[in-house]
C-alpha cells in the first residue's frame, strides 16, 4: 500500500477516535429556581471583558465569525488528588479578578495517535456567541463525541454557528474514561451520585447547572437551553434525559448520531475491578493480576483510596485503550438508581423522564469507516488487496451496518420517546450528503455520509473538517461548493429554529413533520448545485432489520458479517432493553 494511503488510514483511525470533542458594575440578583442557586448574575455588558460572579472574563474576537469567544472558563474545580473520583466542585469565585479566556484549555486525559496526552485539570467550557448587543440569546451546550474515552469541547470550533443561529454556543470538556466512569466498591463513600460511579455524567450536570448560574452574563437566555451533542455526547445526551438529577437544567435536546445505550452497576464493577488490578500490576503495588484483585478486596479502604487516587492517570488511560462503539469494552452510564434509574430508558415509556422536544440526526452511512477498521477487514483494507469473498462481505458490513447504525442512533429512540403519549415533538433526519449527485469519487466517497460528516454542515468550519485534510480536494471541492453551503445553510436553518423555538419551518424552509405525526425522517442532501430534502419512513423495528439482513446472507457470510463483525455492536445488540 503507498505512503499516501497508509497516511489516509491512520487519518482516519485518529477521526474515529475523536467521534467512536462590567462598564457600569450593573447588577441583578437571580435565583435560580432549578438549581438552588442564589448566585449573582452580572448583567451582560456587550463586550470581550464580561464581568460575572466567578470572575471578570477577558475573552476575544473569533477569526473566522463575527463572534465574541471565552475558552478554558473553569465549572468545577481541577478533580485531581482528593478530588479524583469525586463529585465535581464549584469552583473558588473571585468576582473582582480578571482571567485571561483567550485559548483553549487542555483536553481531558485520553490516546491520541497512541500516546497519553491532556491532563486531569481539565472540566473547562468554551463560550461563543454573536459579537452584538443581543440579549436573552437561545443557549446550546454542546457535548463532544470520541467514545467517552477521546475528545474535547475544542473540538467543536462554534465560531460561525453562534453568528449564524444568533446563539450562545457552550461547550465542554469532562473526564474520560476510567477518569470518568469508575464503578467500584473500594472508592464508595455513601454519597449516592458519586457512588454511582458517573463522573463524566455528573462533570455535564455540573456544567449545565454552571450554564444557569451565569449564562446571563454572556446575553444567554438559562430558561431556553438546549442540551446537543454528537456520537458519545449524544448518548449523554440522552442518558441526561433519564436521569433526575439534571431535570430542569435544559428545556430541549439535539443529540446527533447517538442512541440510548447503558450499563448495569455490576458490568461496571467487574470491568473496572480488572482493569484497576492491571494498573496496580504496572504500578508495582503486585505482582500480578490475581493479586491485584486480592488487593482491592482486603485493604483497608482509607489506604486504599489513598493508593487508588494516587495512580498514574496515564495507566489508567492505557488500561481501556480505543473503543469501537462495543460497550463491552469499556462499560458506562451505569443504571445506579440516583443518577441513571435502574431502569434505565424503560422510565420513558411511562413517561418518568425529563420530556424535552427533540432534534435527532443520523447519517445514512454511519457505519462505513468503523467497518473498514474491524479486525476482520484491516489488514486487507490497509494492503487495498482483497480477496474476493472477503470484499463483498465488507460491503455487506457496511451496507447492514449502516442500516442497522442509523435506525439505532434515530429512528429507535424517536420510536422509544414516543411510546410517552405525552412526549414532545421530536424531528428526525437522515443525513445523506456525499452519495449521490455532489461530486465525491472514490475513495473519498466510501466515507461520504458517515458518522460526523454533519458537524461540519452545522458548524461550518469545512476548511477545518479532518474529512477535507483526509481526502484533500476530493471530498469538498470547489465543484460541491454551491450545493454544499446551500445546504449547510438549510441545516443551521432548521437547527436555529428549534434552538429559538420558532417553527421548525420558519422562513420558508420545506415543511418538516414531527416523528409523532408521521413516523419519517427528514432526509437532508444536496447534489453539487441544488439542496435535495424529502421525507422518508423510518425502519426503528430492528428486530424486522435483524431478520431482513439474517436471511440476506449466506453461512459463510453469516459466521463473518453477523458473528464477528456487526454482533456487540451497540446498534446490534441494544444496551437499553
Amino acid at each position: 500500500m503507498s505512503t499516501m494511503n497508509k497516511r489516509l488510514i491512520a487519518a482516519i483511525m485518529t477521526m474515529l477516535l475523536l467521534l467512536c470533542t462590567w462598564g457600569t458594575n450593573g447588577l441583578a440578583l437571580a435565583a435560580s429556581s432549578e438549581t438552588g442557586s442564589e448566585q449573582m448574575a452580572y448583567a451582560y455588558q456587550a463586550s470581550l471583558v464580561q464581568p460575572t460572579s466567578q470572575a471578570i472574563l477577558s475573552g476575544t474576537r473569533a477569526a473566522s465569525a463575527n463572534t465574541w469567544t471565552w475558552l478554558g472558563v473553569p465549572y468545577a474545580k481541577p478533580p485531581v488528588g482528593e478530588l479524583r473520583w469525586r463529585a465535581p466542585q464549584a469552583p473558588i469565585a473571585t468576582p473582582e479578578q480578571t482571567v485571561e479566556a483567550s485559548k483553549l484549555p487542555q483536553v481531558c486525559t485520553q490516546l491520541a495517535n497512541g500516546k497519553v496526552t491532556g491532563s486531569e485539570d481539565c472540566l473547562y467550557l468554551n463560550i461563543y456567541r454573536p459579537a452584538t448587543a443581543d440579549d436573552s440569546l437561545p443557549v446550546l451546550v454542546f457535548l463532544h463525541g470520541g467514545g467517552n474515552v477521546t475528545g474535547s469541547g475544542g473540538s467543536f470550533d462554534a465560531s460561525k454557528l453562534a453568528e449564524q443561529t444568533n446563539a450562545v454556543i457552550v461547550t465542554v470538556n469532562y473526564r474520560l474514561g476510567l477518569l470518568g466512569w469508575m464503578r467500584s466498591p473500594a472508592l464508595q463513600t455513601g454519597n449516592a451520585a458519586e457512588d454511582s460511579g458517573n463522573f463524566a455524567l455528573l462533570d455535564q450536570i455540573q456544567a449545565l447547572k454552571w450554564v444557569q448560574q451565569h449564562i446571563a452574563s454572556f446575553g444567554g437566555n438559562a430558561a431556553n437551553v438546549t442540551l446537543g451533542g454528537q456520537s458519545a455526547g449524544a448518548r449523554d445526551v440522552l442518558a441526561l434525559t433519564i436521569s433526575p438529577l439534571a431535570k430542569g437544567l435544559f428545556v430541549k435536546a439535539m443529540p446527533l448520531s447517538g442512541g440510548m445505550t447503558t450499563s448495569t452497576p455490576a458490568q461496571g464493577e467487574a470491568y473496572d475491578r480488572e482493569k484497576l488490578a492491571e494498573v496496580l500490576v504496572k504500578a508495582g503495588k503486585v505482582q500480578t493480576a490475581e493479586e491485584g484483585i486480592r488487593y482491592l478486596k482486603e485493604t483497608d479502604p482509607t489506604e486504599l483510596q489513598q493508593t487508588l487516587r494516587s495512580l498514574d492517570s496515564a495507566a489508567l488511560v492505557e488500561a481501556v485503550g480505543t473503543v469501537m462503539i462495543r460497550i463491552s469494552e469499556f462499560p458506562h452510564l451505569f443504571t445506579d438508581g440516583t443518577v441513571l434509574p435502574k431502569q434505565g430508558f424503560d422510565v420513558v415509556d411511562r413517561g418518568q423522564y425529563n420530556r424535552v422536544p427533540m432534534l435527532i440526526g443520523s447519517m445514512q452511512h454511519e457505519f462505513n469507516a468503523f467497518a473498514a477498521f474491524d479486525p476482520t477487514f484491516t489488514n486487507s483494507f490497509m494492503k487495498n488487496t482483497w480477496e474476493p469473498t472477503l470484499q463483498k462481505q465488507f460491503w455487506q458490513a457496511t451496507a447492514y451496518g449502516s442500516e442497522l447504525y442509523s435506525s439505532f442512533n434515530a429512528d429507535q429512540v424517536a420510536a422509544k420517546y414516543s411510546k410517552d403519549s405525552q412526549s414532545k415533538n421530536m424531528y428526525v433526519y437522515r443525513f445523506a450528503w456525499g452519495l449521490d449527485g455532489a461530486g465525491v469519487k472514490a475513495p473519498a466517497k466510501y466515507v461520504a455520509a458517515t458518522h460526523g460528516v454533519d458537524l461540519d454542515f452545522l458548524t461550518g468550519a469545512f476548511d477545518k473538517s479532518a474529512f477535507a485534510a483526509l481526502f484533500k480536494d476530493q471530498f469538498y471541492t470547489t465543484a460541491n461548493e454551491k450545493g454544499r453551503l446551500a445546504l449547510a445553510d438549510r441545516y443551521r436553518g432548521y437547527v436555529a429554529n428549534f434552538l429559538h423555538g420558532r417553527s421548525i419551518q420558519s422562513g420558508g424552509l420545506t415543511p418538516w413533520s414531527t416523528w409523532q405525526q408521521s413516523g419519517k425522517l427528514m432526509k437532508l442532501d444536496a447534489t453539487s448545485s441544488t439542496v435535495k430534502t424529502s421525507m422518508i419512513a423510518g425502519k426503528p423495528d430492528v428486530d424486522a432489520l435483524k431478520k431482513q439482513i439474517q436471511a440476506s446472507l449466506t453461512p459463510q457470510a453469516t459466521a463473518i458479517v453477523w458473528d464477528k463483525v456487526l454482533n456487540g455492536r451497540f446498534f446490534f445488540d441494544p444496551q437499553y432493553k
